[in-house]
């Protein structure tokens, strides 16, 4: 019993922090901070400390992207190859892996090397067979500050 009560409480911990980390990187996205956009970013696509949104997700890192951010196009790469939650868009996923191959993300040239060395002459054919690694999470540029 004692076991399931701690267990509770350092789960309501967990998602009091994950919330507390939402809000701080929120008010500095706002603030155009990249790598806190890409963060915000993160939180909505994986629920953490507020709820899933693709949309904002997607908004987010668009942010992010605009400002350089390499992983940023990465995550919207993906989002876009999988659907889902929002509209499958194989060519935005393509544009979205280049960008982020080119502005040196390592998974993103990983994924693209695969993506042409298959036997299939599409590009986005091959992005769907291929697709997709998971989301990259968070960066750490900017600590949590209690």
């Amino acid at each position: 019993m004692c076991l399931l009560i701690f267990s509770s409480l350092e789960l309501f911990s967990d998602q009091e922090k994950a919330k507390e980390e939402f809000v701080y990187d929120l008010s500095l996205a706002t603030q155009g901070v990249m790598v806190s956009q890409y963060n915000t970013g993160v939180n909505y696509s994986l629920g953490l400390g507020i709820h899933v949104d693709m949309e904002k997700s997607i908004y987010w890192f668009q942010e992010a992207t605009k400002q350089g951010h390499s992983k940023a196009p990465f995550n919207l790469a993906i989002i876009y190859a999988r659907g889902g939650k929002v509209s499958k868009d194989l060519t935005l996923s393509e544009t979205y892996f280049l960008l982020a191959a080119e502005r040196g993300n390592k998974e993103a040239k990983d994924f693209i090397q695969k993506v042409f060395a298959s036997q299939t002459k599409k590009t986005h054919k091959a992005i769907e067979i291929l697709c997709c690694p998971e989301l990259l999470v968070h960066a750490t540029a900017i600590p949590f500050k209690d």
